[in-house]
């Protein structure tokens, strides 16, 4: 059952949520009768984990709220908090933020979202690249959420990755994921991964699980023998570990597909999903809307595109794979 939030009106000054980015906005652009110099908007970043990707995610996200907010770079302090994977940080982080004095949270990963709106439902949080604020009770819609929480969604269809990754040649037969069970997000994509896969009579899923970012390297090395290749989905966890994995798809000549990630990393073929940087972007405009006035509630959530391609050459030549005409070299 989902909890319907009162809006912003009323509430105490607000903070909000995942990948996690914070707003703590204090007197934007005022200054007293006493002649202080205007107080700086404060803006609190509430990251899961490190990742290069979470970094572009980051930078866009402050590019997105400084232009829609009309803000200039020397007016925000960016207040930046890492859990680095680890669940007792970002319970601890969340309790920093809902003490603090912040007008907003912008948050990167769902388990830091649930934790701030648990702590402070009257909050607006804006979460990043978020995978189903609906299905976690977060939202009532993404058109028109309801509660505390707006921001970005990063969910697409597997269905419509697998329908390009067969094009593949040489196609592969078994395909491998890795994903942290207890999140969220992850839950659900490997559900509707599993339900892609079946409609392919072809293809076998193995799935490897884990219950954080240091099991990842030996749930790659289980992969070795039974995935020809492997698709890693939007898991914070996973995404922190994925040097090991290309190590270990490298090692065993697998296909390695990441729904976001750097591709220059060693042993990725290609990552394929929404453009993650513009997924930032938008979160920091919607986060600027909140910023002016807006009630999170009445804020849609902004949604990716259409699948993009970005292509490792030298992964292409060295499993001799040829790639369908939409993919990028």
């Amino acid at each position: 059952m989902r909890t319907t939030v009162p809006g912003r009106r009323g509430m105490r000054r607000p903070l909000a949520a995942v990948f996690a980015l914070v707003l703590l906005t204090a007197g934007c652009g005022s200054s007293d009768e006493g002649g202080k110099a205007p107080e700086k908007v404060k803006v609190g970043m509430f990251l899961i984990s490190s990742a290069p990707l979470f970094t572009q995610i980051q930078e866009g996200f402050k590019q997105g709220f400084l232009a829609e907010a009309g803000l200039k770079p020397d007016q925000v302090e960016w207040v930046e908090r890492n859990a680095e994977g680890n669940a007792g940080s970002i319970q601890t982080i969340a309790r920093q933020f809902a003490d603090s004095d912040v007008e907003m949270v912008e948050v990167l990963g769902t388990p830091a979202v649930l934790a701030l709106a648990k702590l402070k439902p009257d909050f607006p949080i804006v979460a990043v690249a978020m995978g189903d604020p609906v299905g976690a009770g977060l939202a009532a819609s993404l058109e028109a959420p309801g509660g505390q929480v707006t921001g970005s969604i990063d969910f697409i269809e597997p269905a419509k990755l697998l329908d390009q990754m067969v094009q593949v040649q040489p196609a592969f037969t078994t395909l491998g994921t890795i994903y942290k069970p207890s999140n969220t997000n992850s839950k659900v994509w490997v559900d509707q991964l599993r339900q892609a896969v079946a409609a392919h009579p072809g293809i076998k899923l193995v799935e490897a699980s884990v219950n954080g970012s240091a099991d990842v390297p030996a749930a790659a090395r289980s992969l070795e023998g039974r995935a020809d290749a492997i698709l890693i989905g939007p898991d914070a966890d996973v995404q922190t570990g994925l040097p090991a994995v290309g190590k270990a798809a490298a090692s065993a000549g697998q296909q390695l597909y990441l729904v976001g990630g750097d591709v220059e990393q060693p042993g990725v073929l290609a990552t394929l999903g929404p453009d993650y940087p513009q997924l930032g972007v938008l979160g920091g405009q919607v986060a600027a809307k909140v910023h002016l006035g807006a009630a999170p509630g009445e804020v849609p959530f902004a949604q990716p595109g259409e699948v993009t391609w970005a292509v490792n050459p030298e992964t292409v030549k060295a499993l001799e794979l040829t790639l369908p005409a939409g993919a990028a070299q």
